[in-house]
């Protein structure tokens, strides 16, 4: 299997001819909002782009629960990975408690020629017993080529004793050397932060101004990027939201709501100025797209959205 996946990345690698994208604008000085740009949807293609999305300028990174791929701009797909065999360790005990390995692969992001996947073992039912049971005591940021997605050799795990429930998601500051985490029901209130090898650093406690509302709480943050001096959060709360979190003082502003009238779920986003004016890229998910009519097939919608400054 794994020479498979070796011989499938390098035949894309010498395929592929990547454009590479424009550069990030500045963040607004004052107020800013965000304007929908349009969107692409996929069906059967939508399952190894259900999760996460990064960019390094050249083409797009997905991850889904399997493993990862990347596309060119056309959304043609160039290489593609699963998880590193050696985090896979089965093991089972009389009692029926087991560990497998890994199940899932969250937001993804890259920086400096470096795809950093967050890769969690998440409990899978399969009827006659649970995968990862218990879950999340592995939790793992694998790294890979970013180009290539051949896998570096090289992995850290994520410390339980502040990060214990799962990864969904991580975030790479490379000019500050930081790499960021937060866990998935965040029952802390707190983003975690680490250096470029996951050793703890500190954390960032999230501050909620008083327009969020009482008893508002930042937890289901499915993806998030670093754009100016803010992360920018996927939330899969009902509206299917992105909040941006200050990362020198925590302060949390949501920034626009999807607010999708059939069932979804909001997964990943990326930062990259395209063509079209767009900058904050969104996965959703979606389940049925016309309520009282009929169910339809699961889908993938990436949509784009851009910034306007005041």
């Amino acid at each position: 299997m794994k020479k498979i996946f070796v011989a499938v990345a390098a035949i894309a690698l010498l395929l592929t001819s990547f454009s590479a994208g424009a550069a990030l604008p500045q963040p607004c000085s004052g107020a800013q909002s965000w304007r929908y740009v349009g969107k692409n949807r996929w069906r059967v293609q939508g399952l190894p782009r259900s999760q996460g999305v990064t960019s390094d300028g050249h083409g797009w990174i997905f991850s889904w629960q399997g493993g990862i791929s990347r596309t060119d701009n056309d959304y043609r797909i160039r290489a593609v990975n699963t998880y590193p065999l050696e985090l896979i360790r089965p093991s089972i005990n009389r009692d029926r408690t087991n560990h497998f390995g890994p199940t899932h692969v969250g937001d993804v992001d890259v920086a400096n020629g470096i795809l950093y996947a967050p890769e969690e073992d998440g409990g899978e039912d399969l009827g006659v017993i649970t995968l990862n049971d218990p879950e999340f005591q592995t939790p793992t940021i694998a790294l890979y080529d970013a180009k290539t997605l051949f896998y570096t050799g090289v992995s850290y795990p994520v410390p339980l004793n502040v990060n214990g429930d799962g990864v969904p998601w991580v975030a790479v500051n490379a000019a500050a050397g930081e790499i960021y985490t937060a866990e998935w029901r965040n029952p802390h209130d707190r983003i975690n932060v680490f250096d470029m090898h996951m050793n703890f650093l500190r954390f960032i406690n999230l501050v909620y101004p008083p327009e969020l509302g009482a008893g508002f709480r930042l937890n289901r943050i499915q993806g998030a990027k670093l754009f100016g001096g803010a992360l920018y959060a996927a939330v899969d709360d009902d509206l299917k939201s992105v909040f941006s979190i200050d990362i020198a003082s925590g302060v949390v502003k949501k920034e626009f709501s999807i607010d999708p009238p059939f069932p979804s779920e909001m997964e990943g986003l990326a930062i990259r100025k395209t063509k079209d004016g767009a900058l904050l890229h969104v996965l959703l998910v979606v389940h049925k797209e016309l309520p009282g009519i009929g169910e339809e097939p699961v889908a993938v919608q990436f949509r784009h959205y851009a910034l306007r400054c005041a």
